[in-house]
C-alpha cells in the first residue's frame, strides 16, 4: 500500500471512529501552548483557534503578522496560541503539526496551514492535501503515520479544547484574551488598543 493510501485509511479510521488506545505516545508530540515572545513581555494574548475556521484563517493570515510584527517582536506581547478542535479535519490538522519535537516546526505547519486552508479544506480529498503539506514541512512518512494513530496526542487537543469551553466558556472563534479580557474584535487595531490599555 502506498503512504498516501496508508495515511488516508489510517486517517478514516483515526478521525471517523474509536480505535484502541495505547499505553502512551508513539512518537514525538509538541504538546502545550505555543508561545510566541518574550515571556518577560508585560502583556499576554492568548487565541483559541480552529485550523478549519474561516475566521481563525483570516486573523492568521492577515492581523497575526503585524501583531507580530509591532507587538511581540518588539517585547509588548507574549502570544499564546492553543487548539480548539471542531472536527476531524482540524484534529488531523493539528495533530500532524505538533508531529515533532521542535516548536519552530510546528509553528511553521499551523502557519501553513492557515494560508493554505482554502487549499486543503475545498480539496476532493483534503486528508491528501494535508499530508502533502506535512511533507514539504519535512515531517517525514513514518512519522506521520504514527502520529495519526496517537490516542494520546488527539486526547491532549481534546482536552485543550475542553478547558478552553469550561475555563472561559468559549462559544466563537477565535477566542482572544488580552490580560484575560476577552476580546470582541479580532482586527489589529483593536488588539492593539487593547495591549495599550492592559500596560
Amino acid at each position: 500500500m502506498s503512504f498516501k493510501k496508508g495515511f488516508l485509511a489510517a486517517a478514516a479510521m483515526v478521525f471517523t471512529t474509536a480505535v484502541a488506545a495505547q499505553d502512551g505516545p508513539s512518537q514525538p508530540f509538541v504538546s502545550g501552548d505555543l508561545v510566541y515572545g518574550s515571556p518577560d513581555a508585560p502583556v499576554e494574548v492568548i487565541e483559541y483557534g480552529s485550523m478549519t475556521c474561516p475566521h481563525c484563517g483570516h486573523f492568521a493570515r492577515d492581523t497575526f503578522p503585524q501583531v507580530k510584527q509591532e507587538l511581540i517582536d518588539t517585547g509588548k506581547v507574549r502570544f499564546v496560541f492553543r487548539n480548539f478542535v471542531r472536527d476531524r479535519y482540524d484534529m488531523a490538522v493539528a495533530v500532524i503539526s505538533r508531529c515533532t519535537t521542535d516548536r519552530d516546526v510546528t509553528k511553521q505547519l499551523v502557519d501553513t496551514y492557515f494560508t493554505r486552508q482554502d487549499e486543503w479544506m475545498r480539496a476532493q480529498n483534503p486528508y491528501e492535501v494535508i499530508a502533502g503539506i506535512a511533507e514539504e514541512a519535512g515531517i517525514t512518512q513514518p512519522e506521520m503515520s504514527r502520529c495519526i494513530s496517537d490516542q494520546e496526542a488527539q486526547k491532549h487537543l481534546a482536552e485543550m479544547t475542553q478547558n478552553g469551553i469550561q475555563t472561559y466558556k468559549i462559544n466563537s472563534i477565535p477566542y482572544i484574551m488580552v490580560n484575560g479580557k476577552h476580546l470582541e474584535a479580532h482586527s489589529f487595531e483593536a488588539v492593539k488598543e487593547a495591549v495599550e490599555a492592559a500596560k
